[in-house]
């Protein structure tokens, strides 16, 4: 257990194959997602069952751990312990709430080792060298000293401070990787001519460019965004390229002029003084190709967002409705919404009050076209994948899904058919259960997410049976059983079959489907629904495609124990001693369909073949009352 940054989860990984490698060989590692709702318990039937060598890793951090998915989960790390297996939960001290026996404090690792590990596993052995800080050591090869020692050891030691996180010290690290080092060589060698030369301060400015690069520019962006001289239109000039990099320079220079108010006064400060040009290059854009671009900055872009964000508390409200306004569907920005919504959702990794959701919640709530709705599904699930936007992801899915929004719902059922329903199977049903409510697009994509599921392997046709079942006995008057059902059973869907042939295997699966239909059929919302996969069903047995025997077994099942075998039973089915005139009208009256007096009837005994005349009209006893056609 340790706070964000102190490596928890590569000592998780490390103490997982430290554990159980074998000299037979290594061990097998699964990485196990937390798919249940933060008030339930992960069920056994789901966890994996105890192989030796086999070791699991669950990250707490992403996931409400409450104190009864604890036990349930050592009760799980027993069974594993006892066959030879294990299993490693990682997060915060305020993660988990079991048996405080079991926690073991991460300690965070020296971060200057941590990337100098990390460029010698790479093969970078002379960007190491730049952090060493025992240049005496690093000078020495073996027993014998260099005749002439390397200038660039340790010429970088002070670049990674021991407060820097193991993650941002691999990030650095895969950063100076980057930088070549005769470039790094040539800066050390001029450093060394005598102080009044100009040699001297060209090495220097190589050194500060290239400490800039590495650490994303951190001082010159001090300089530009917070510093005592910095003027506003430079500032929006900044945060408009950083946010539309690659965008024509005009768009950009649009867009920070629709920043606040928008005013007269406001906008004559972007017409005096410097041209907008020459803001954006002073700032630090490249404008050489009239497109907003920072080539000669790797990373500026994220790094200006980051530290404007910072820096500029007071007008995070107004930097959001800003962003809200160029990426709307009538705002000058709007065809770069991928790209800033991305970019807000890697600031919103580490930002106070992010600002990613608010503007995802925008983006739903003004009327978004397909494409925008695209952009803001892949924005959300993305936003689950990571860890620490992973929980208030899991919330915002639920909280759409539970609304009537219609474009919301769109994103969820879109989500849940998607990477978001692959890795979190039970949280993304439970999403569709609420979409599955209401009868619209949303409902269509969820029944068809459901049914693309079940047939895609035996397991998720079992998971989705058992899910569904789950919902009509927890849930018997809401609809997204009977829907979820009739998705499931629907003879233009590829999944009937495998569902049919399971249910030929497995009884279990033909007392699903018999179930099914009762419960279905007691739905008036879904009445007409269900007739027309009954007639699907007939016409597919009628073809050929199902077999008849399954078929209409199953369905003689369902109307055995849909329609009580009483009085009222042979009424309406009869026998073959009872089919006169009389009974038949009725039927016709009972079923509302029109009238026939049977008089080219083929078959020799039909009891009204002999009618007189016109049957009476039928419209008193619930009939159409319509002539004979």
């Amino acid at each position: 257990m340790g706070e964000r940054g102190t490596g928890r989860r590569i000592s998780a990984v490390r103490a997982l194959h430290t554990h159980l490698s074998t000299p037979s060989g290594a061990p097998q590692l699964y990485d196990l997602a937390a798919d249940w709702e933060d008030d339930e318990v992960p069920e056994r039937e789901v966890l994996p069952e105890p192989i030796a060598g086999h070791g699991y890793l669950i990250d707490a951090a992403s996931r409400l751990m409450s104190e009864n998915a604890a036990r349930a989960l050592t009760t799980w790390a027993e069974e594993l312990h006892a066959v030879g297996s294990c299993l490693v939960i990682t997060g915060s001290p305020r993660d988990w709430r079991g048996d405080s026996r079991f926690e073991i404090g991460a300690v965070r690792p020296d971060a200057v080792q941590v990337a100098r590990n990390h460029l010698a596993h790479a093969g970078s052995h002379a960007q190491a060298g730049w952090l060493q800080t025992d240049v005496q050591r690093a000078a020495t090869r073996g027993l014998l000293r260099q005749s002439v020692p390397d200038r660039t050891v340790g010429i970088l030691s002070d670049l990674i401070t021991r407060t820097v996180s193991p993650g941002d010290a691999t990030a650095i690290a895969g950063r100076l990787r980057n930088i070549d080092p005769g470039r790094l060589a040539r800066a050390a060698e001029h450093k060394e001519r005598p102080a009044d030369s100009p040699e001297y301060q060209q090495g220097l400015r190589e050194l500060r460019r290239i400490r800039e690069e590495v650490l994303l520019w951190t001082n010159f962006l001090e300089e530009k965004l917070a510093g005592s001289g910095t003027r506003g239109p430079d500032r929006m000039m900044l945060l408009a390229a950083a946010y539309l990099e690659g965008a024509p320079l005009e768009l950009c220079i649009k867009a920070a002029t629709a920043f606040g108010s928008r005013d007269e006064a406001l906008a004559r400060r972007y017409r005096e003084g410097r041209s907008p040009r020459r803001r954006l290059a002073d700032v630090g854009v490249d404008t050489a190709d009239d497109t907003a671009a920072f080539h000669s900055r790797p990373g500026f872009a994220l790094s200006a967002i980051r530290t404007d964000w910072h820096h500029w508390a007071d007008e995070r409200e107004e930097t959001r409705d800003w962003l809200a306004c160029i990426t709307a569907p009538d705002g000058i920005a709007k065809d770069w919404a991928e790209q800033i919504g991305s970019r807000l959702l890697d600031l919103s990794i580490t930002a106070v009050e992010s600002p990613f959701f608010p503007i995802l919640d925008t983006w739903t709530a003004t009327s978004p076209d397909e494409q925008r709705l695209r952009i803001v599904t892949t924005l959300i699930t993305r936003a689950a994948e990571t860890e620490e936007l992973a929980r208030a992801a899991h919330k915002q899915l639920l909280d759409w899904a539970t609304k009537g929004h219609p474009h919301r719902r769109l994103v969820v059922a879109q989500a849940c058919s998607g990477r978001y329903g692959m890795r979190w199977p039970h949280m993304a049903f439970v999403r569709l259960r609420h979409i599955l409510a209401l009868d619209d697009e949303a409902a269509r994509i969820a029944a068809g997410a459901l049914s693309t599921h079940a047939a895609a392997s035996t397991d998720g046709l079992q998971r989705v049976v058992d899910t569904v079942e789950t919902w009509f006995e927890r849930y018997p008057t809401h609809l997204a059983g009977p829907r979820a059902f009739l998705a499931l059973t629907d003879p233009t869907h590829s999944v009937l079959d495998t569902v049919m042939s399971a249910a030929q295997a497995a009884p279990a699966i033909r007392d699903f489907l018999i179930n099914g239909w009762m419960q279905t059929l007691r739905q008036p919302d879904v009445r007409d629904h269900a007739h027309q996969i009954l007639l699907g069903w007939a016409r597919a047995a009628h073809e050929g495609r199902l077999n008849r025997t399954t078929t209409f077994g199953i369905l003689t099942d369902v109307r055995n124990a849909h329609t009580p075998l009483d009085a009222m039973s042979r009424f309406l089915y009869g026998s073959p001693d009872q089919d006169d005139k009389a009974l038949i009208e009725a039927r016709f009256a009972l079923a509302n369909l029109r009238a026939c007096n049977h008089t080219q009837c083929s078959e020799p005994h039909c009891p009204l073949k002999e009618a007189v005349g016109p049957l009476p009209d039928t419209s008193t006893a619930g009939g159409t009352g319509e002539s004979p056609s």
